[in-house]
């Protein structure tokens, strides 16, 4: 998965290339994160997965996770700090206001916190038309952690933002990143996570149920054969 490989294998060295190997991974159970975990281990890394519920815990393992953390049912941070003492090489996450300051504060000197979403920002279900859902949203963008660009050098972390919709025109790249997921492929060395389908005319329910938080894996909306 090209949004999960790219942050982990580029810019300073690979993660593994450095002496603490730790990851963490949000939404570890996910269809990113699924990908994130699978790609951490091949490249040699300690994977600490994060969950958001007690259903969703064997699934990470099965990906490979060496230590999973339900945040449902324990402190993230402390079970974290647990996991690994000396902090994160690197830290995953698309959570967002909800977590990344203390992502940001968990990682080792020379640590990279990869954004790639801010699914805690954003309104959710149904009301998410409400005036009221908006101003929320707004107060959360508002809450969002600061980098101060001499504390960065200090610390010698770095905050990586990434979004491949960008990507479009870096080809030889991209390529290069696709082949090498393509043989972890061939070589069964990457399973996709748990798929489930739903019937396109259930798109509504699908999204509220990627929504919700329930979901594990990918969602996959099917068609009626021709």
């Amino acid at each position: 998965h090209l949004a999960g490989y790219f942050p982990i294998c580029s810019g300073g060295g690979g993660r593994n290339q450095f002496t603490n190997k730790s990851i963490l991974v949000h939404s570890a159970a996910g269809g990113v994160g699924g990908f994130l975990v699978q790609m951490s281990k091949i490249l040699g890394l300690f994977v600490v997965g994060v969950v958001g519920s007690s259903s969703k815990v064997s699934d990470a393992q099965s990906l490979g996770c060496d230590v999973v953390i339900d945040k449902s049912t324990e402190d993230l941070w402390l079970a974290a700090e647990k996991a690994s003492p000396k902090g994160y090489s690197t830290i995953m996450d698309a959570n967002g206001v909800s977590t990344l300051k203390e992502s940001y504060d968990h990682l080792s000197p020379s640590g990279r916190l990869v954004v790639f979403g801010f699914h805690s920002n954003l309104p959710m279900g149904s009301s998410m038309l409400s005036p009221m859902e908006w101003l929320r949203m707004a107060k959360k963008m508002a809450l969002m952690p600061k980098f101060d660009a001499m504390d960065l050098t200090v610390s010698n972390k770095s905050v990586l933002g990434f979004n491949l919709s960008f990507f479009a025109e870096e080809v030889e790249i991209l390529s290069e990143l696709f082949d090498q997921i393509l043989q972890w492929i061939e070589e069964k060395k990457l399973k996709c996570p748990r798929i489930c389908e739903m019937p396109m005319e259930n798109v509504a329910e699908a999204h509220a149920f990627i929504q919700s938080g329930k979901s594990s894996g990918k969602i996959v909306l099917t068609t009626a054969s021709v």
